[in-house]
């Protein structure tokens, strides 16, 4: 089993002010890879369409009943916000609500299929409602009376596709944050509205202990250019990345793309979005290998 040096889990929130960028597909095919190489992983959904909640459940289960069960017990993430009920633990051997056997810590059920582990804080659509200062302190508080960062070596919270208190909240949790975009008329304007919203809480934080971990390209247009940009993309990715060097001396922190590229295709869309297990695209699962690999990098 690998296991990283530092005592405390990287805490990475994948966000992006526009939705359909890959941020979910990402975040559930890091987080299998990463379960697969022998890291302990968490992953807390705190984007109410839960999108990852439902992918990762429907891959390690084969349907969504579990969802279903949890759902109508309260066990998702609103109980963390609102301690709503009773907090219990629900696993995928364990289907009953107030068991509270095969896990330690409440609201966090365990998922397991050919080898591969991981845990999960399911989201919940019904997170829409304001989160005040309080629920956002329980948020904080869940994370340190259980000791998370000591229980994991990697913690992914896929934030809501806008800017608000889940995605605050998330950012003050992590020690990263993880950047999908596409590479359209839109990126540029998306990554500095981004970068403005973030420099705003990064000057919030004292110490300053968030740093970006990079930007992944995603839904890029297939091409045999060398460099594997398309013509067309090639302008909007130089725009892009000039504006990384004012992006890094904002936020204080290396604003880098990552290597692996993402190409666009069905595969790449919706909860049957998992590499490893789509056979027929064997090079898909490569990527999301290579794609973790930098992560650990750059984690390390």
């Amino acid at each position: 089993m690998n296991e990283k040096e530092e005592s405390k889990a990287s805490i990475i929130s994948v966000l992006n002010m526009k939705g359909g960028v890959g941020k979910t597909t990402l975040t559930c095919n890091l987080a299998i890879e990463l379960a697969q190489k022998g890291y302990s992983v968490l992953v807390v959904d705190i984007d109410p369409q839960f999108n990852s909640t439902q992918t990762l459940i429907k891959y390690f289960t084969g349907n969504l009943e579990l969802y279903s069960e949890i759902s109508d017990n309260d066990f998702t993430i609103k109980n963390i916000f609102y301690n709503f009920g009773t907090p219990s633990v629900i696993s995928q051997k364990d289907t009953d609500p107030i068991s509270g056997q095969n896990h330690k810590i409440p609201n966090i059920f365990s998922l397991t299929k050919d080898g591969i582990s991981l845990d999960l804080i399911a989201g919940d659509l019904h997170l829409i409602v304001d989160i005040n200062a309080s629920s956002r302190d329980k948020f904080g508080a869940f994370f340190n009376n259980n000791d998370l960062r000591s229980q994991y070596n990697y913690i992914l919270i896929d934030c809501p596709p806008t800017w608000g208190e889940l995605t605050s909240v998330a950012l003050s949790t992590s020690n990263y944050y993880l950047i999908p975009t596409t590479l359209d008329d839109f990126s540029t304007i998306g990554i500095s509205i981004l970068k403005d919203q973030l420099m705003t809480k990064i000057q919030a934080l004292t110490p300053n202990t968030l740093h970006c971990l990079g930007v992944a390209y995603t839904f890029l247009t297939p091409t045999t250019a060398q460099d594997g940009i398309a013509r067309r993309q090639k302008p909007i990715k130089h725009d892009v990345e000039k504006f990384f060097s004012k992006m890094s001396q904002d936020l204080k922190t290396d604003v880098e793309p990552f290597k692996t590229i993402f190409y666009r295709d069905n595969s790449f869309v919706g909860t049957s979005a998992i590499y490893k297990s789509n056979k027929k695209k064997p090079e898909f699962a490569a990527k999301a290998t290579e794609f973790t690999e930098e992560v650990i990098d750059r984690t390390n």
